[in-house]
């Protein structure tokens, strides 16, 4: 009876979800326009920044070669693909950013734009990498 019992409880308890009233509010294998995502070789390391741009004001190009992801908490973000491709964003959507393609983000918006960016990346692998002007031709 005792083992029955435990056995119950035990199903019970891996139903319940790790945190009582979490829910998934972005899970996806690929980034945001559509590209598998990849780690990096070498240790796990996690990076959170908070990144504040201007109205008007660009990041400039560059590229970032591990798994990036981002929510918007403040303001309007558009980003330009190396592809030609353009997303707009404003505080609340969440992102998965490109991967080894070349982009930049900019300030459409009237107020202080403010990005909570989280890297997956490797202690051997940098999270951002500056490129020169790469606007599609």
């Amino acid at each position: 009876m005792l083992k029955s019992w435990t056995m119950a409880l035990a199903a019970m308890i891996v139903s319940v979800p790790a945190m009582a009233g979490a829910k998934v509010v972005m899970k996806s294998d690929a980034d945001i326009l559509g590209n598998k995502i990849s780690y990096p070789d070498g240790q796990a390391e996690i990076t959170s920044v908070v990144a504040v741009q201007k109205p008007g004001e660009c990041n400039g190009w560059h590229s970032h070669p591990v798994p990036t992801f981002g929510l918007v908490r403040k303001g309007e973000l558009t980003v330009r693909y190396q592809n030609g491709d353009t997303k707009h964003l404003k505080a609340g959507d969440m992102l998965i950013e490109v991967q080894n393609m070349g982009h930049e983000g900019c300030n459409t918006g009237s107020e202080d734009l403010e990005v909570l960016v989280f890297y997956a990346g490797s202690d051997s692998v940098p999270n951002t990498i500056k490129m020169e002007d790469q606007r599609p031709h």
